[in-house]
């Protein structure tokens, strides 16, 4: 569910700022045809002549105080309309600088609809997707951090009941399995709820289904030969042994579940090219030269 939140968030804030942006761009865009055309107006070019020379990104024209001399040369006279399309940025700066001078300049265009007021409404409806966004963001996250606390703390538990029950077991192979059965089960309930996706969720179920000691270890060697008879001492150490081996192997991957989602399947790839066995080729057999039988040379008689 925190994921389907996430996404709507996401897919609600694109389309909102995909529609806002294009109606800044276009109020943006007609106030800079206004501002073109009331600079590029010829009774004002004698305006615009003046100011580019105080702002001395021009120098004048002897005789002709509609033309300047643009640029860091300096050396080719232009018009003001040359110089716009020459030098739009120098235009632009000048231009901003006579509207700020004149008073019938004209005011920040906005369209018939209202188009600042909509602006607003649009950039504060981005804000509240985006806060929505991170506070989706954050539960998900929050949410699973807690599960990997349990699933942290449900595995320590786990070791510790199960080498517990070991150690008693090595003395008495009926001491009781109760709390490592308990805490097989906390771990299980655990796993189960990573709610991981895809492959990671499924190695976590498994994971859940497989887990060491589901009973108690067997009291007697139901297996020997001659029937069932009691463990000898060395047969305990070494069955003491083989669980202990699924058990650390059990709590190794339950703790790489708790690692970020790459380096996880890094290192079950990794394993995985270990464990396979390497590849043997079967020895080509020598060719028999075609002028000989295939039972070997003859010779003659």
């Amino acid at each position: 569910m925190d994921r389907v939140g996430v996404g709507l968030a996401a897919l609600g804030c694109a389309v909102v700022w995909l529609c806002a942006v294009p109606s800044v761009a276009f109020a943006d865009r007609k106030e800079d045809d206004a501002r073109v055309v009331y600079c590029l107006d010829p009774a004002r070019g004698p305006d615009m002549v003046r100011a580019a020379v105080q702002l001395d990104v021009a120098k004048p024209v002897t005789g002709e105080p509609g033309r300047l001399l643009p640029g860091p040369n300096r050396i080719r006279t232009l018009t003001v309309e040359q110089w716009y399309d020459r030098h739009p940025k120098d235009f632009g700066r000048v231009c901003e600088a006579v509207m700020a001078a004149r008073q019938d300049a004209p005011a920040p265009a906005k369209d018939e609809a209202g188009g600042g007021v909509r602006d607003s409404v649009l950039l504060a409806a981005v804000g509240v997707v985006f806060t929505l966004f991170v506070q989706f963001v954050e539960r998900g996250t929050s949410r699973r951090g807690e599960r990997l606390t349990a699933l942290t703390g449900a595995t320590g538990t786990f070791s510790y009941e199960a080498e517990l029950y070991l150690t008693a077991w090595r003395e008495n192979t009926r001491s009781p399995h109760g709390e490592v059965a308990t805490a097989r089960t906390a771990l299980a309930v655990a796993l189960r709820g990573l709610g991981l996706p895809g492959e990671r969720g499924r190695a976590a179920d498994d994971l859940g289904r497989t887990l060491p000691l589901p009973d108690p270890l067997e009291a007697v060697d139901a297996k020997s030969a001659g029937g069932a008879r009691s463990w000898s001492p060395d047969e305990r150490l070494a069955e003491i042994g083989r669980v202990r081996v699924e058990l650390s192997a059990t709590v190794a991957e339950a703790r790489e579940l708790t690692s970020w989602a790459p380096v996880w399947h890094l290192r079950r790839y990794v394993r995985r090219f270990r464990s396979s066995p390497p590849r043997t080729t079967s020895p080509t057999p020598s060719r028999t030269p075609d002028h000989e039988p295939r039972g070997g040379p003859t010779t003659g008689a």
